[in-house]
């Protein structure tokens, strides 16, 4: 969800839920699908869009408006797109030196 907030956009989880014999590093795995957005003007409080439920395969389906995240990025609580130009001029000034 902190990418959703950061962004002000739509993201998505999904998660492999109970065995997974071809994998030997998560052979047992719990989790649940999830869709959230930015927990921010237009969106509900929590970020939350749509979850699916815990260690249950199946799909999980939110609709998203393409205008309330438009809305969010113009006028939302926390706009940190709006400082992306600034950004970049940081980026072009910055020097690396490397040591030898």
């Amino acid at each position: 969800m902190s990418r959703a907030l950061e962004t002000q956009c739509v993201t998505v989880q999904s998660s492999i839920v109970g065995a997974a014999p071809w994998s030997t590093s998560v052979e047992l795995n719990v989790g649940t699908g999830g869709i959230f957005g930015p927990p921010d003007t237009g969106f509900p409080a929590t970020g939350v869009l749509a979850e699916g439920t815990l260690n249950q395969p199946g799909w999980t389906l939110a609709e998203v408006d393409l205008q309330t995240i438009a809305d969010v990025r113009a006028d939302g609580v926390v706009r940190n797109r709006s400082h992306w130009a600034e950004q970049e001029l940081r980026t072009k000034t910055s020097t690396i030196r490397l040591k030898r």
